[in-house]
């Protein structure tokens, strides 16, 4: 912190803060930041760990959004740093997470992290999705994957139960099928 504004009382020049916020916590050397975008860093706590702040906290508000409940199967297309944070909190919530990736070793990484299940190699992952939910299909899909390609989409689409939910986190195509959302009545 090198000044607070009022309101902000709480804050001295000196402290070591992370931020997030789109529009205002920008990847600058100085940043005027809203208090309510601004947390303090613990000193246990490194900076290159608190510059994550953003990105867990988006990782978070996917799955709040998800409305999840204990025990239910849940995909996350998309195993990068964001989708890796996500799998992490999905378990610490007690859900059953499937994953995919196009890299082999953030499938294995996000195993790593605790999670249960990805498609086995030449696997279709929309049958691997059905075995794991025991062909009912997943309950929610979490798309934390960054490409233009609507494909994700429409994967999830597919993963997901009859009214199951799709939840963007990620950065897709969002060129949804109407008739594949509304023949399972899927909430995006």
């Amino acid at each position: 912190v090198l000044e607070a504004g009022s309101g902000a009382e709480e804050f001295k020049p000196g402290d070591r803060v992370a931020c997030a916020g789109a529009g205002y916590a920008n990847h600058a050397e100085i940043a005027v930041v809203p208090r309510n975008l601004v947390t303090r860093v613990p000193e246990v706590v490194s900076l290159e760990e608190a510059a994550t702040v953003a990105l867990g906290a988006i990782a978070l508000q996917g799955v709040r959004r998800a409305q999840l409940s204990l025990g239910e199967k849940i995909g996350v297309i998309g195993l990068g740093f964001l989708g890796q944070l996500t799998v992490q909190i999905l378990k610490a919530a007690g859900c059953k997470v499937y994953g995919l990736d196009l890299e082999s070793a953030r499938v294995a990484q996000a195993k790593s992290f605790g999670l249960d299940a990805a498609p086995d190699a030449g696997l279709d992952p929309v049958e691997g999705a059905k075995r794991f939910s025991e062909g009912h299909g997943l309950d929610t899909v979490l798309l934390t994957a960054a490409t233009k390609s609507d494909e994700p989409l429409l994967l999830a689409m597919q993963m997901a139960r009859r009214k199951g939910r799709i939840v963007v986190v990620g950065d897709v195509g969002l060129a949804a099928r109407r008739e594949a959302m509304y023949a399972k009545e899927l909430d995006l």
